[in-house]
């Protein structure tokens, strides 16, 4: 009985661990996106903003921040200030954000907003956004 529950245990660990163990495998040989982040506006918000893009971009393990003069494969750009909008005590940032691709094809434009103390939800999101701007390049 106590064997037969020890093969139990090693089957179901093995089946758990098989799609980790090829995903993994598959992940390594994926080479991350080399992106470009831009940014139209020069106020502070905007730049924070454009920062916590980057941040983001630079922690993904899909995407790499372009440091070179090699063309980017997606180019993201904050074509114009941040807007933004006062909620009592808070600030709400309200973006736009264009994907192209390093052609200069135009592969879409997305809105969203955040906290000013969250910017990074919105960079999160601008991400998420990105691996779907990918897909495009590759239909």
């Amino acid at each position: 009985m106590q064997s037969t529950s020890l093969w139990l245990r090693l089957i179901v660990i093995a089946a758990v661990s098989l799609p980790a163990t090829s995903y993994a495998i598959q992940g390594e040989a994926t080479k991350p996106v080399l992106v470009e982040v831009r940014s139209g506006g020069d106020d502070g918000l905007t730049l924070r903003f454009r920062d916590s893009l980057e941040n983001a971009f630079r922690s993904s393990r899909d995407f790499s921040l372009n440091a070179s003069n090699t063309p980017a494969t997606l180019v993201i750009t904050i074509p114009q200030h941040v807007n933004w909008k006062q909620a009592g005590k808070r600030t709400r940032v309200l973006y736009v954000v264009e994907f192209t691709s390093s052609e200069n094809q135009s592969l879409g434009i997305r809105k969203g907003s955040c906290w000013d103390d969250r910017l990074e939800q919105c960079a999160a999101q601008v991400v998420r956004d990105a691996q779907v701007m990918v897909r495009k390049l590759h239909d």
